[in-house]
């Protein structure tokens, strides 16, 4: 019984989850038309990556995997010459940020750091 009572409750948890990711999701587009919404932009940004992770654990991948399919994501768009990457260097800089695990916080690479 308790089992079906945690299962109902997870689903229940990541049905709540997802419509929280799309209402932070249009936060992100409203504040990217805002003249001075770069406050709100960041926190609406941060609140949709912070719910991405949530999320992606409910689901039972690790936040740890989730690094690693954005790492490989970055991989790929610059081996591809995506735009972002020809053009700003965008995914070699996320990447590199990835590989560094100074500033996630998740794991034992940033103790192994401090």
């Amino acid at each position: 019984m308790q089992q079906s009572v945690n299962v109902a409750s997870n689903a229940k948890m990541i049905e709540a989850l997802k419509a929280e990711f799309i209402s932070e999701s249009a936060d992100v587009l409203r504040a990217a038309l805002s003249p001075c919404g770069r406050g709100e932009l960041l926190d609406a940004l941060g609140s949709s990556v912070f719910l991405a992770y949530v999320l992606a654990r409910r689901c039972g991948i690790t936040f740890a995997e989730l690094d690693e399919d954005i790492a490989q994501k970055a991989s790929s768009g610059i081996e591809e010459g995506h735009m972002l990457e020809s053009s700003f260097g965008d995914l070699s800089l996320l990447k590199k940020h990835f590989e560094s695990g100074i500033i996630r916080g998740f794991g034992e690479d940033k103790k192994r750091r401090l």
